[in-house]
């Protein structure tokens, strides 16, 4: 579980949202409400399947812009004058 010290004339609000923080960086909340019901075996096997086909979906899309940014020439845009 995260913890934090608290720092000497700190507010206590302040303090609140730096644990906030780390509870949500150690994904304790979204641990928490997966565990909230029960969840049938299919339904755990089609919640992984669309995030596997959504890591997918990201990486073909990173991928593709990639090219496109390779593909771009480098010469268009702004030529400054050389000076002489």
């Amino acid at each position: 579980m995260p913890t934090i010290r608290l720092k000497e004339n700190e507010n206590f609000e302040l303090s609140l949202r730096r644990f906030k923080r780390l509870c949500e960086k150690a994904g304790i909340l979204s641990d928490l409400r997966r565990h909230e019901f029960y969840e049938k075996p299919t339904w755990r096997r089609k919640r992984k399947k669309a995030a596997a086909v959504k890591r997918y979906q990201k990486k073909l899309l990173r991928e593709q812009m990639s090219l496109e940014r390779d593909k771009q020439p480098t010469g268009t845009g702004h030529k400054e004058k050389e000076p002489t």
